[in-house]
């Protein structure tokens, strides 16, 4: 009894041993159209997507064609590319956040902007000092020299390295203040940049609370362009009307932004126009009109004078683009 239920324990364990083992094949259509089933997989089956079949024929799992070399390949650096978007996105974002943190107006930016020009330009002037005062110290020496000549004496070793030290210290002098004048372009352009950056987030800003009652005159006016041949058009007419309407003249002119010089008078208003983006991947004008920071100033733009300048930049743009 003992060895007749060994043998039907092993009889149990043998078919269990051969359903684990089960063999699975392959099925996949060649390039002539022909079904081909085979027990192993070939690069072919991958590329083109192949059907996994048990020992009695049944489909146990389809898997799709495989990607090839080059399209994984462009997969990867699709990926890399995202990421840097990402990043990039990200640090678009703090450095946005930061400006408006550090700024509460376009004018505390060109304050700062004008402050450290300022700076730079003094330290020039010194730079400058200092090489007049070296030129009439080597003046002074080359004269010793030449005193020296006449006599038939040897130029002193003392008076050969002043005048060498002076010379080099010219040059030093010069390098400098070319190394600050850079510094100004850069200061010019990088508080440049901030501006119109600015002001694109600022106008974002009011085209979102456009609907917004305000009393002060500060509504922002907003085109919707229907296409970017249309918008082009449209923001070249916004340089025309802000030559037009505005008491300065244009100080800013990019891709995104257009800014006359701020009012310095009661009875002067200032334009800006800004292209932001729009829903649906369009693109907004949007014009604003300011004026001077004082009571005569904010009843000005309160005025039907700045409220005609507003409302008529809609009809003027009709006008010319239809």
């Amino acid at each position: 009894m003992r060895n007749v239920n060994l043998l039907i324990l092993l009889f149990v364990l043998a078919l269990f041993s051969f359903e684990g083992m089960a063999k699975q094949f392959y099925r996949y259509k060649n390039s002539d159209g022909a079904l081909i089933i085979k027990d192993q997989l070939t690069n072919e089956m991958i590329a083109v997507g192949y059907d996994i079949l048990n020992d009695s024929g049944r489909v146990i799992k389809r898997v799709g064609p495989g990607k090839t070399l080059a399209e994984e390949e462009q997969e990867r650096l699709s990926k890399i590319e995202q990421k840097k978007a990402e990043i990039q996105l990200q640090q678009k974002i703090r450095s946005d956040a930061e400006l408006l943190r550090q700024f509460s107006s376009i004018g505390d930016i060109i304050r700062n902007r004008d402050a450290q020009l300022l700076a730079l330009e003094q330290r020039i002037k010194i730079q400058e000092s200092k090489s007049d005062l070296l030129k009439l110290q080597l003046e002074d020496q080359q004269k010793q020299a030449a005193t020296h000549e006449r006599l038939g004496q040897n130029l002193p070793k003392l008076l050969q390295n002043d005048i060498l030290a002076t010379r080099q210290q010219l040059v030093r002098n010069e390098q400098n203040s070319n190394l600050l004048e850079d510094e100004k372009i850069k200061v010019a352009s990088r508080y440049e940049k901030d501006i119109v950056r600015y002001k694109e987030l600022e106008s974002l800003r009011k085209t979102l609370k456009k609907d917004a009652k305000e009393n002060d005159g500060s509504q922002p006016v907003i085109y919707d362009c229907p296409d970017p041949r249309v918008c082009q058009r449209a923001w070249q007419l916004a340089q025309v009307y802000a030559k037009d309407n505005a008491s300065g003249q244009i100080e800013i002119i990019t891709n995104t932004l257009i800014l006359t010089s701020k009012p310095e008078k009661d009875t002067e208003i200032a334009l800006s126009f800004s292209r932001i983006p729009a829903p649906n991947n369009g693109n907004q004008i949007v014009l604003e009109v300011s004026c001077n920071n004082t009571e005569q100033g904010v009843n000005l733009c309160k005025s039907n004078q700045v409220k005609k300048v507003r409302t008529s930049y809609l009809s003027f743009l009709k006008e010319r683009l239809n």
